[in-house]
């Protein structure tokens, strides 16, 4: 009924948005903000209303959200963010016939880069590099849609992670036939204009160019270029914060909590992960001011106090329910971090196979996940990893799990250089402590390349707009680096080029869709025994009793 009066006064509802817009001023390229803004609650009223009960969700979301962006659109803040952005491209009018001519070649092949991660995002999640998304990211939020409730699903280990941004995403997902991984794309284009404005913001107007190479310089990024068009959600954790320092930079302080709350609670170790980093920039910020050091290349945030309160706030409605139920379940605020740590007494601990089985996934994310990449913690390997995170070692991956690429080598040097000469020069760079400091973190911890998206974009951001020209070299080897990507995304691609739907689905999820039909033909309500856990296309409730650690568990 909620949802029925809602899509029947859609029309008074945007009206009401255009008019709080007002007040609440989104640049175009924060658009993808209103994902998490719309869905998080549009999901909990789905849910509780079993208005999607056979895993299918309302259009109205998107059709809330195509009104907002129609608003947003003719809004002066749009206007004047598309004017800060070609603005910066009119650099590339400038330079010798040469300069010129490697520029339109770059951008030639920029442009081939993006329709293919158009075509890619525009198919059904399907791919090697989804298993993810196929996990949990879609499955545990459509489950519990069909179920109606927020239970802990009793064969899901994930179903105890931090989950708000799959939340927030679902309703949109799941409003078409098949699940769609359209909202990462829009992100994708919101992450690469945050970045080419933070960026110029940066450099100044002394550096014009550096807003438009950092698109190059993203791009041609086989580390990102792995998850462009595809449904995992590492880019989309990237744009948050971007985002959230965009916003406090504009003095957005609306947008700038709702993006650094979804942040904040991304995944399930990440708010022990920013608390310690803000400790460590708390620490050295106090040493660089006991010792009156110069602080450079920041920025001013503006009601960054509003901002704060809103996070506090919204941290109740967007992590509270997740916290709770790892508490209830787990006896742990953070699952997988060591369950039972509360005490005696988690739900799941009064069947002792499935605390069992439950210890073992934990300990699996926790340990194993830790060791199974990179070379070791030593200084040898310190000191070789900056080589080895660009290229492959095994196929086309390596021990991080896949290389970084050529543009990785062509900032990280500069990029050491500056940090280096900051040091000598008595100089504090906030965001370069900040990239180092997550760089640091990321090292003790996972190795795992994909986690390094948010501290390499810093650097890239930081470098760029600390050169004082490009050279004809670097816009070779960034010519370079785009053709390898294209290729790459080319050939990771060219197989589902021409197919469409169904067609690129695995055969396990075509049995899934054809169980649907007979499932709703019937109009059963019983749970189904299912051998695999990635059940994102079940539109029925499913039960998997083989343990496949560390995802599915005994129960």
């Amino acid at each position: 009924m909620g949802l029925l009066f809602l899509r029947n006064n859609i029309g008074l509802y945007i009206m009401a948005i255009h008019r709080s817009l007002g007040k609440i001023k989104t640049p175009l390229s924060h658009l993808p903000t209103w994902f998490f803004i719309i869905g998080y609650p549009l999901f909990w009223l789905e849910l509780y209303t079993r208005s999607a009960s056979h895993g299918v969700t309302s259009a109205f979301s998107w059709v809330l959200f195509a009104g907002i962006a129609f608003v947003i659109a003719g809004s002066d803040a749009a206007k004047r963010s598309f004017k800060e952005i070609t603005a910066s491209t009119a650099a590339l009018r400038h330079g010798t016939a040469v300069e010129k001519w490697l520029w339109s070649i770059g951008i030639g092949i920029t442009f081939l880069i993006l329709a293919i991660v158009v075509l890619a995002s525009l198919k059904p999640i399907h791919l090697v590099q989804e298993s993810d998304c196929m996990q949990y990211h879609y499955t545990l939020p459509r489950q519990h849609l069909i179920l109606g409730s927020f239970v802990h699903i009793p064969w899901a280990a994930d179903d105890l992670f931090l989950l708000p941004m799959d939340f927030a995403l679902s309703p949109f997902w799941f409003a078409t036939a098949l699940p769609n991984k359209i909202p990462q794309l829009i992100i994708f284009f919101g992450l690469i204009s945050v970045v080419v404005r933070l960026t110029s913001a940066l450099a100044t107007p002394r550096r014009p160019w550096a807003g438009p190479l950092a698109v190059g310089v993203l791009l041609g990024t086989h580390g990102f270029g792995i998850q462009m068009g595809t449904g995992m959600l590492d880019l989309a954790v990237a744009y948050l914060f971007l985002a959230s320092l965009d916003s406090l930079r504009l003095g957005h302080w609306f947008l700038a909590g709702v993006e650094f709350t979804f942040f904040f609670w991304s995944k399930s170790l990440t708010p022990i992960e920013v608390m310690v980093v803000i400790g460590v920039l708390f620490i050295v910020f106090a040493l660089a001011r006991l010792g009156h050091w110069q602080v450079r290349n920041t920025f001013v945030f503006k009601h960054w106090q509003r901002a704060l309160a809103l996070f506090i706030v919204l941290s109740l409605a967007v992590a509270g329910p997740f916290v709770a139920k790892s508490i209830y379940y787990t006896a742990t605020p953070f699952f997988p971090l060591s369950p039972g740590m509360m005490g005696t007494g988690a739900q799941i601990e009064k069947h002792p196979q499935a605390w069992q089985s439950l210890g073992k996934a934990s300990q699996y994310w926790m340990l194993y996940t830790k060791n199974s990449y990179g070379h070791g913690r030593d200084l040898l390997s310190f000191i070789k990893h900056w080589w080895l995170l660009a290229v492959p070692e095994k196929g086309v991956n390596n021990a991080f799990d896949y290389p970084l690429g050529l543009t990785y080598l062509l900032m990280i040097g500069p990029f050491l250089f500056f940090l280096i000469t900051d040091i000598l020069r008595r100089r504090y760079c906030p965001l370069s402590v900040l990239a180092v400091v997550a760089w640091g973190l990321w090292w003790f911890t996972t190795q795992q390349s994909r986690f390094l998206y948010l501290p390499l974009l810093i650097i890239f951001m930081v470098t760029l707009s600390r050169l004082e020209k490009i050279s004809r070299v670097l816009l070779l080897c960034l010519l370079v680096s785009l053709s390898l990507e294209a290729v790459s995304l080319w050939g990771a691609h060219r197989n589902d080029i021409n197919r469409w739907g169904v067609d690129v689905l695995r055969t396990q999820d075509k049995q899934l869709l054809e169980l649907n039909n007979r499932y709703l033909g019937h109009s059963l309500s019983c749970y189904v025994d299912w051998p695999f856990h990635d059940v994102a296309y079940a539109q029925f409730p499913v039960m998997v009793h083989k343990e496949s650690l560390p995802h599915t568990i005994l129960y």
